[in-house]
C-alpha cells in the first residue's frame, strides 16, 4: 500500500467507526492504517472523527436494535 492509500484508509475508518486511525509506516517499510499503533511504527498521520460521527452511530445502533 503506499502512503496516500494508508493514509485514505484511515480518514475513512476514522469516519465510519468514529475513532481516531494512524497512517505508519511499519518497521519492515509498509504504510498501514492503524487504530492503535506499536512503538516501532512511524506515524505518519493521526486522523480524528469528525464531531458528532460517534452519536450519529450510536443512533443508528439503537435504530437497528429497535429494528429486530
Amino acid at each position: 500500500m503506499t502512503e496516500e492509500r494508508a493514509r485514505y484508509y484511515a480518514k475513512v475508518l476514522a469516519r465510519r467507526i468514529g475513532t481516531t486511525f494512524y497512517a505508519v509506516r511499519s518497521r519492515e517499510g509498509r504504510f498501514l492504517a492503524m487504530q492503535i499503533p506499536s512503538g516501532d511504527c512511524d506515524i505518519l498521520a493521526a486522523v480524528k472523527p469528525p464531531s458528532g460521527v460517534t452519536e450519529s452511530g450510536q443512533f443508528r445502533r439503537k435504530e437497528v436494535s429497535r429494528a429486530a
